[in-house]
């Protein structure tokens, strides 16, 4: 994933070596968060306002502060096959 515009108004926090996230210097606004160890790029899916978006399952769900009762997988942390447990938490 590469931005194109606006790159010099994208501010980076790396949480941990792991989780890089991504903002907008400008208003504030979450953007992405990458995840290097996995090859991953997490794009918040809001800033994409014409993508048709549904989610077929959420990660990190222990740590959420909104429960999403809608029926789909809750993982603890990311699936087995990103390296993950693959624990799957109860909605």
């Amino acid at each position: 994933m590469k931005i194109t515009k606006g790159a010099d108004q994208v501010g980076k926090y790396a949480r941990t070596p792991n989780s890089i996230r991504q903002w907008c210097k400008n208003c504030g606004g979450h953007l992405l968060a990458e995840h290097p160890a996995m090859g991953l790029t997490d794009v918040y899916a809001a800033i994409l306002p014409k993508l048709k978006f549904s989610p077929g399952l959420h990660v990190f769900y222990e740590e959420t502060a909104l429960r999403i009762p809608d029926g789909k997988p809750k993982q603890k942390g990311v699936l087995a096959e990103l390296g993950g447990s693959g624990v799957l938490l109860a909605e």
